[in-house]
C-alpha cells in the first residue's frame, strides 16, 4: 500500500501512451521524429488548466529546432532551461537534456480542460502551496501540493486531525497514509527529523471501479 501510493507522489505522476492528439507541438511547430508523451489528462498546473507533454526529439537538435522556427516565422525565446514558443497561446519547454544531435524535456501549454480542483476536506486548513498540480490517469484523480517552510509542531496536529477521521491510516517518521472512505486517500510526506521542511500533499480519488 505505502509503495503504490509513494508512486503516485514522486515527480507527481508517471505517464500515459505515446499521443498525438491535441498536442502542443503539433502541425507546424512539429520536426520530423519528435515524440511526445502525454502526462495525464484534465491536467491543472497552479489552478490553471494545461496540457503537458515529455518529449523527445530524436534528430533534430535544439539549435536545429531553433532554425526551424525561424524558417516559419514563429517567434521563440530561451532563458536557461526554458524555451518559450509565442504560439498556441504560450508554449514552454522545459529542457532535461540537450546534445548536438537531439533534445528532450518537458511540455506546458493551455488546455480547455475543465476538470474541476479536486478539494481537500473542509477540516484541513492549508496555506496557498507553491506548486500545485492535479491530473486525471487510469481511473483515478491525483491532486498534488507543495508547501515549503513547514512546521513540524503543525504536521503533528495536521496528521493527528486527519487520522481521527481516516477509516484507516499508517503514520511514520517520513510518510503518512490515510484512507479518508469512498475512493478517497490523502498522503502526506515530510521529514519529521527536521524541525521546519517541505510539505508534499497527495489528495486521490479513485473512481468507483477503483475503489476498494
Amino acid at each position: 500500500m505505502i509503495k503504490n501510493n509513494i508512486f503516485y507522489l514522486v515527480f507527481f505522476l508517471m505517464l500515459s501512451l505515446f499521443t498525438e492528439v491535441n498536442a502542443c507541438l503539433m502541425g507546424p511547430l512539429k520536426v520530423k521524429n519528435m515524440q511526445l508523451v502525454q502526462i495525464g489528462k484534465n491536467t491543472r498546473l497552479n489552478g490553471s488548466p494545461v496540457q503537458m507533454f515529455e518529449f523527445s526529439s530524436l534528430s533534430c537538435s535544439l539549435a536545429c529546432y531553433m532554425d526551424f522556427l525561424n524558417k516559419k516565422n514563429i517567434k521563440f525565446s530561451k532563458q536557461g532551461a526554458l524555451f518559450y514558443i509565442a504560439e498556441n497561446g504560450g508554449i514552454t519547454l522545459q529542457l532535461f537534456s540537450v546534445n548536438q544531435h537531439a533534445f528532450s524535456g518537458r511540455v506546458i501549454c493551455p488546455s480547455q480542460a475543465t476538470r474541476p480542483l479536486l478539494n481537500l476536506p473542509k477540516y484541513i486548513k492549508l496555506k496557498q502551496p507553491s506548486t500545485d498540480f492535479q491530473s486525471e490517469d487510469a481511473g483515478e484523480i491525483n491532486r498534488t501540493m507543495v508547501f515549503k517552510n513547514f512546521n513540524r509542531t503543525d504536521y503533528q496536529a495536521l496528521t493527528q486531525q486527519i487520522q481521527r477521521r481516516s477509516k484507516s491510516s499508517d503514520v511514520n517518521q517520513a510518510f503518512s497514509y490515510f484512507d479518508l472512505g469512498n475512493g478517497h486517500d490523502v498522503n502526506l510526506i515530510f521529514d519529521m527529523r527536521k524541525s521546519i521542511n517541505t510539505l508534499v500533499v497527495n489528495k486521490k480519488k479513485k473512481s468507483l471501479s477503483h475503489a476498494k
